[in-house]
């Protein structure tokens, strides 16, 4: 059996069109952002960068791209309108919707951080640094580095992250009805990451060097677990009450 079918992509489709002030307004305000890392602001908070991977996440993932993420998430996610109602017959295919969206969006962040750093990183490596020798410094980069890791992967990576964090910001919500509070606890989960299991930076730094494939498929699998947590969760969910906001 399909767990997504060409309906639930049309929905999909036509909540992106619905909500797109929205999300031009974040993705733009990230855009900027990430623009203005390439300038030495401050050297507690920007630091030196070499490989397109390296500018990315020149903004932590926890305190920038997360946040960012769940901000167009639970600001876009409102599943107790007559729009989104009438157009399903049971709660499962709310969830299962719910769960494209996630998918959806991060696929769409990961594009945009990936084109803007793409053309960031072009600006300063074939622009500034071959015509400009003693202007590079400016913009913090560094011409030589041993790193040779796939910026593909780490597409990959940073899709399947962020699309796992996304899916369990809907499962805390669905479970008690505070968007607030499910931002707090999934931005709670990614800080303290920091300090155990070191997770996010072992699947972003290492994992290409130790277990790609391994890497990749479990966090398929991790995806396809939360997936059906979250389309259980919504059989259990009144959508005929207004949604706490974001």
């Amino acid at each position: 059996m399909r767990i997504f079918c060409k309906q639930n992509f049309d929905f999909v489709w036509q909540d992106v069109q619905l909500h797109r002030t929205v999300i031009k307004t974040v993705l733009g305000v990230m855009a900027l952002l990430m623009i203005a890392a390439v300038l030495p602001w401050g050297s507690s908070t920007i630091a030196k960068w070499h490989s397109l991977k390296d500018f990315v996440l020149l903004y932590r993932y926890e305190f920038f791209h997360l946040p960012a993420f769940l901000f167009l998430l639970g600001s876009t996610l409102q599943t107790n309108i007559w729009i989104v109602l009438r157009r399903y017959r049971t709660r499962g295919q709310i969830g299962m919707h719910k769960a494209l969206l996630v998918i959806v969006f991060a696929g769409l962040v990961s594009l945009v951080v990936a084109v803007v750093g793409g053309l960031c990183t072009a600006f300063v490596k074939y622009v500034v640094y071959p015509n400009m020798k003693h202007y590079h410094a400016v913009f913090l980069y560094v011409p030589h580095s041993d790193d040779k890791s796939s910026f593909l992967y780490f597409l990959f990576m940073y899709f399947f992250v962020t699309t796992i964090f996304g899916l369990i910001f809907v499962a805390l919500t669905d479970l008690w009805a505070k968007r607030f509070l499910s931002v707090m606890t999934v931005m709670t989960l990614a800080i303290l990451d920091m300090f155990t299991a070191r997770v996010i930076p072992y699947v972003f730094y290492i994992s290409e060097r130790v277990s790609p494939v391994w890497t990749m498929i479990f966090l398929a699998l991790i995806i396809m677990m939360l997936i059906n947590i979250v389309r259980f969760s919504s059989n259990y969910k009144n959508y005929y009450v207004q949604d706490d906001l974001l």
